[in-house]
């Protein structure tokens, strides 16, 4: 019977995910998704008592990938002045950053444009909040490390380039016509100038000699 409720919910967690990445969320009902998988509609209640529960498996891969970037930013290997100036570790960012754009990309389209009334609506909102928080502990953590760079910066311009990110990720994704090498291209110049800026800003050059 547990392998049986097992297959029913894995067949309705693909049914949905194909669907939802297909038509979009707010096309598709639950008596499709009924349909379409042979589940009858009351018994789907009984896995998944609403869409947006659905909808929350679908999402569940980049969403993870979200947090997971957030959680990644401080660890010890970015609280180094090679971050300025290191070809593969500007490299390295474009790749992991291209790996989860290209990887999620269905799922990220559903999460910009099709989620409005569901309980993720207001992610992005929240996402550039938490990125902010990091963004200033970041800084704090450098200054420790390096006395003499300049990390007097305001929340409101942490918070501009964190609503920054999203919208080059969100350029992406939309922006179908766009091969990988495109892609590829793009995030390095985006990389290239964004760590320009911050060691302009935060004046590494009279810290390091760099």
């Amino acid at each position: 019977m547990q392998t049986t409720k097992e297959h029913t919910r894995r067949l309705l967690q693909d049914t949905a995910r194909e669907a939802f990445l297909r038509k979009g969320f707010k096309a598709v009902s639950m008596r499709e998704i009924s349909r379409l998988s042979g589940v009858g509609l009351s018994n789907i209640y009984n896995y998944y008592p609403c869409k947006d529960d659905l909808l929350a498996i679908v999402l569940r891969p980049v969403l993870e990938a979200m947090t997971n970037m957030l959680e990644n930013h401080n660890c010890d290997n970015n609280l180094s002045l090679e971050i300025f100036t290191s070809e593969e570790y500007h490299r390295q960012s474009m790749q992991d950053v291209m790996g989860v754009i290209t990887r999620y990309r269905k799922e990220f389209r559903l999460l910009f444009l099709d989620t409005r009334d569901t309980r993720f609506e207001d992610f992005w909102e929240r996402w550039i909040d938490k990125s902010t928080i990091t963004g200033i502990e970041y800084l704090e953590r450098m200054k420790e490390l390096y006395p003499g760079l300049d990390t007097n910066v305001s929340p409101f311009f942490i918070h501009f380039i964190s609503s920054w990110w999203i919208s080059m990720v969100r350029e992406i994704v939309l922006h179908e016509e766009l091969s990988s090498e495109d892609i590829e291209c793009f995030i390095g110049e985006y990389i290239h100038f964004s760590t320009g800026g911050w060691k302009r800003l935060m004046k590494v050059d009279h810290q390091s000699g760099l």
